[in-house]
């Protein structure tokens, strides 16, 4: 499957694993479901890699090393699994597996009203449109 992500405003998360980044954090880009998996991956080795060294007691070591384990079983589609974007803006996209996407039965779509932190993070609660509105309403009287 291919994922086409046109903005920031992606948030992904994996319930199978605990696993919930928040809008943004990967940025906008094109890739597989595997290749998106990966780049967790990697992120997360590269971000907290220094953190598990030497001095690291061995439980939080441990839950790492559980954690990447369990990142590399959902690439190996061991058992099945669930990848959710959430997208404020809905600008991602998941490619269906099928020619039709009404076949695909693996995909659900659900369309919901943005909340107020998201629209605040969009900075969209501020937003003054009486403008744009008075030139909609005029156009639309003519």
């Amino acid at each position: 499957m291919l994922i086409g992500w046109a903005s920031d405003t992606a948030g992904v998360s994996i319930p199978e694993i605990d696993l919930e980044l928040g809008s943004g954090t990967l940025g906008g880009q094109v890739t597989t479901v595997e290749g998106l998996i990966t780049k967790i991956s990697e992120s997360l080795e590269r971000v907290h890699g220094f953190t598990f060294g030497d001095s690291i007691d061995d439980n939080r070591k441990s839950k790492w090393q559980d954690f990447r384990a369990r990142l590399t079983k959902l690439l190996k589609v061991e058992e099945p699994w669930t990848l959710i974007l959430d997208d404020a803006m809905a600008n991602s996209f998941v490619a269906p597996a099928t020619d039709d996407i009404k076949d695909d039965h693996q995909l659900t779509f659900d369309e919901y009203e943005r909340s107020w932190e998201q629209n605040e993070e969009l900075g969209l609660n501020d937003m003054d449109t009486s403008l744009a509105d008075a030139a909609y309403n005029s156009t639309d009287a003519a």
